[in-house]
């Protein structure tokens, strides 16, 4: 599985915990326990793509963004 981790400098990581693209939110949390979650490959690069396009905007810390795999 996938995650993913925003690591900004100096700050505490944080992952994504759910994505609402019709209102375009993103919600985060301080652990890894519960975070949003896709296969590893294709689902979790489009996703992270998707992502990067769609939020950084709004969210620029989604630039320190990386795909999580070992948080399990």
């Amino acid at each position: 599985m996938a995650y993913f981790k925003i690591k900004e400098p100096n700050k505490d990581p944080k992952w994504i915990k759910e994505v609402d693209g019709l209102n375009g939110t993103i919600t985060f949390q301080n652990s890894s326990d519960g975070a949003m979650s896709r296969d590893s490959g294709f689902y979790a690069d489009s996703e992270f793509q998707f992502l990067k396009f769609h939020f950084t905007e709004k969210y620029p810390e989604l630039k320190y963004m990386k795909i999580d795999y070992d948080s399990w």
